[in-house]
């Protein structure tokens, strides 16, 4: 078998369906049948009701006896001539109609009836709701909890319809371990195994049951020899996580040459998905990292097995009924050329329009990940989207976009642990760190709620003037939310004996950088500057970072020997720590957000005694 290489995710799909059938149907009982579907027609086996039945709660009478019976000339019934019956209960022998209980009653064991009957008045007849032989269900038709009660009242108890396929998942590779192994402390390189979660997840609110195959085959052919072979013999279709790609330990290719159906896809992430057939069997081979892996079970793995059990090949969002909607990019987007591209994105809601943005992070991003709304979908067709584009965004949360507020600009681990204390308020603040003046800018442009900024003037030595700048008709509100210490984080001892920004000049001294636009990196090209130095003689200067937690990440991993940061973050690593300078950190926002709830709980959070003593206990940092 030729494999079909680089094609679209809607052909592989194609690819898959016309070398595998839909499962062959079997006989289910009833009960056990719903939500499968059909896989022949089925008529009612008696009528429905089977018998005339009272349809309320009254008494069963003769109809001629009740004759002219009025509220002002009642007839009396005396014991024999009429029997209680509940709704659904069957007419007693001799009985052809129901008085309803509010038209009569009882007086000495005697029923007074103050409204006359007709034949048959309150009851329904034999096969009035379905008739012997009626059809009820047809093929290809997915049975439904309310169609099974119909099925079971016309007796039929048992039906043929195709079964959900039974999927097993087998996590690979070396370098993959389980949770208990990681958490009591793993090697260097080791990665927990947590794709079983999302394919457990996402496939079980498709509506198929995953089994996970109990240990973690390494990178060894015989053994994923011996675990496919084994997989495609007890269950339906086996998936695959990990070893898609080309390196030397991606033993999946190789295992599977020659029955491959479909290699590349020209999408992302997800392009090393890889679809084969054992012992007449798919197997799909899933990427290893997280977001390819989800990628591809949202829109290849759930229709392929919708298509399997005998629906129409559905993503996981029509599965789910998740209508994508559009709505308008807050930031331009680029996308690879003839790919379709899945991005995880977030959504906000700025002057009462939904806009939505990619995350980044790459594939193998857990943070990313958790933090992500739903995706973003950019068609094979688009390369360049600029900023409020239409794009279709598929959620995958519940979000309550008018409690939620956007908050662009510096980073800082005391900011970020403020934001998380709204939540407690039923409120959530998502950040992106886009350094000061990329909030400031951003805020100015209408694409944040909030800025969070640091940024020294160096002409006027005064900081975050740039907000008086832009604030043309001052309508933006500043809140000093503390100072904070800046300095040179070094190893644990200062094994280099740095001690001045003049020592970042040094041959034997490298740095870790902050990137453009961040109040950090302004603050060290003024210092340098202010000493006589240029950007060119401090080697790693063009070693950029996007947050304090990253660099001093590069310090403490011996990948630089220096970086401007703050205390809390050096701290936080066991960094040592010479301070230069201290500096306000502010939030400015527009004064129309005043009001807005999230904002209102994060002003409110900023003078929580409990939120203060944890960010003393993190160090350097002042109240105003």
């Amino acid at each position: 078998m030729r494999p079909i290489e680089h094609l679209s995710r809607v052909e592989a799909i194609q690819a898959l369906i016309g070398t595998f059938p839909p499962l062959e149907p079997r006989i289910f009982p009833v009960r056990e049948a719903v939500g499968l579907v059909l896989g022949q027609d089925v008529s009612a086996q008696v009528n429905l009701p089977a018998v005339a039945v009272s349809a309320v709660d009254g008494y069963a009478v003769e109809s001629s006896s009740t004759g002219l019976a009025s509220p002002q000339r009642p007839v009396t019934l005396t014991p024999g001539r009429f029997q209680w019956v509940n709704t659904g209960s069957p007419l007693p022998e001799g009985c052809d109609s129901v008085v309803m209980v509010e038209d009569c009653s009882e007086d000495g064991g005697n029923l007074q009836v103050f409204r006359s009957c007709y034949p048959g008045q309150n009851t329904r007849f034999p096969g009035e709701d379905v008739m012997a032989g009626q059809p009820l269900a047809s093929k290809g038709q997915e049975l439904t909890a309310q169609s099974a009660s119909l099925l079971i009242g016309a007796g039929v108890t048992k039906v043929l319809a195709i079964p959900r396929p039974r999927v097993l998942f087998i996590p690979t590779g070396d370098e993959i371990v389980s949770e208990d192994v990681y958490a009591k402390g793993s090697k260097p390189g080791d990665v927990p195994e947590t794709n079983s979660i999302l394919a457990t997840r996402i496939l079980g609110e498709a509506g198929f049951h995953v089994h996970v195959h109990p240990e973690i085959v390494r990178d060894n052919r015989s053994l994923l020899e011996e675990a496919i072979e084994r997989g495609t013999q007890e269950y339906d279709a086996v998936l695959i996580s990990g070893g898609s790609a080309k390196g030397r330990r991606d033993m999946a290719h190789a295992v599977l040459k020659g029955r491959i159906i479909f290699r590349w896809l020209l999408m992302r992430p997800g392009r090393p998905a890889m679809g084969a057939s054992v012992n007449g069997k798919p197997v799909l081979v899933l990427p290893g990292f997280p977001s390819s892996s989800m990628v591809i079970l949202f829109t290849l793995v759930v229709p392929f097995l919708s298509h399997l059990s005998g629906r129409a090949p559905a993503t996981y969002f029509d599965v789910k009924g998740v209508c994508g909607y559009e709505c308008p990019l807050l930031q331009p987007m680029s996308s690879p050329p003839g790919m379709e591209e899945w991005a995880k994105g977030r959504a906000v809601l700025l002057d009462r329009e939904v806009r939505v943005y990619p995350l980044g992070g790459g594939s193998s991003s857990l943070w990313s990940l958790a933090e992500s709304d739903g995706l973003i979908l950019v068609p094979q067709d688009a390369v360049e989207l600029p900023k409020g584009a239409p794009v279709r965004f598929y959620p995958w949360v519940r979000m309550e976009l008018d409690r939620r507020c956007l908050i662009q600009g510096s980073d800082d681990p005391a900011f970020q642990l403020l934001a998380l204390g709204t939540r407690r308020r039923g409120c959530e603040v998502v950040i992106r760190r886009v350094g000061s003046m990329g909030g400031v800018m951003a805020l100015s442009r209408g694409e944040a709620h909030g800025a969070t900024c640091h940024v020294l003037d160096p002409e006027s030595g005064r900081y975050n003037v740039i907000v008086d700048r832009l604030d043309g008709e001052g309508d933006w509100t500043r809140v000093l939310l503390f100072r904070r210490q800046q300095g040179l984080m070094v190893a644990p001892g200062n094994p280099k004996g740095i001690h001045h920004i003049s020592d970042l000049a040094r041959e034997d001294v490298r740095i870790a950088n902050r990137q453009h636009g961040s109040g950090t990196r302004i603050l060290l090209d003024h210092l340098l500057v202010s000493n006589g130095l240029s950007p060119d003689q401090v080697r790693g200067y063009d070693s950029v970072c996007v947050s304090h937690g990253d660099v001093a990440m590069r310090v403490l991993n011996g990948f630089a020997d220096a970086a401007l940061g703050i205390r809390s973050a050096a701290m936080a690593m066991g960094l040592d720590f010479i301070p230069l300078v201290e500096e306000p950190y502010e939030l400015v926002y527009p004064s129309r957000y005043r009001g807005h709830p999230a904002m209102e709980a994060l002003v409110e959070m900023a003078e929580d005694p409990e939120w203060r003593s944890r960010v003393e206990a993190m160090g350097g940092y002042l109240w105003p």
